[in-house]
């Protein structure tokens, strides 16, 4: 087999409906789009099926998605805790509301960010056999890791997205 044919997997583990520990081989996403490049459609394994009674949702972009800001959750001394407690409130809702939402003021420097950005943009352009050699993959909950994750079931539509997961706190 040709380096550039070679299909490349990641092993993603899920409970059955019977209880069972099963393992599934997941197409890696980024090799995929490699030998892809020029075809007009997705794998099925990716594509997801709609019921034929299903209603289309028409997205409102008039909305602003909401940001919270992070300095002043950061705020506790008087007469501060009044915007603190409306930050947070604002925080609850969204997260309720929405499932996401963009922050501000967090106190992260830019340069930081860059860094790290560099650093991930350098980390999908190495071979597969080196990222999976280098940070593992979601074996354990412990285990930040590269590949997949919310696997489910054999027959459930997959993200078409290869994941990376770090935890970075200061020593």
């Amino acid at each position: 087999m040709e380096e550039e044919d070679k299909v490349y997997f990641h092993e993603a583990s899920f409970i059955d409906e019977e209880g069972q520990l099963r393992t599934s081989k997941v197409p890696v996403v980024q090799e995929l789009a490699r030998q892809l490049q020029g075809l007009n459609h997705l794998p099925d394994k990716f594509k997801i099926r709609v019921h034929p009674d299903h209603q289309p949702v028409t997205p409102s972009f008039a909305l602003p998605i909401p940001t919270i800001n992070i300095a002043k959750l950061r705020l506790v001394a008087e007469p501060q805790p009044k915007v603190r407690a409306q930050e947070l409130a604002k925080l609850a809702s969204v997260a309720k509301e929405w499932g996401m939402f963009l922050i501000m003021e967090h106190g992260v420097p830019s340069n930081v960010l860059h860094g790290l950005k560099d650093v991930v943009k350098g980390f999908f352009g190495l071979p597969f056999e080196e990222k999976k050699a280098n940070v593992g993959s979601y074996a354990s909950v412990k285990n930040m890791g590269y590949g997949r994750n919310f696997v489910k079931s054999e027959d459930q539509p997959l993200d078409w997205i290869d994941r990376l997961t770090m935890k970075a706190a200061p020593e």
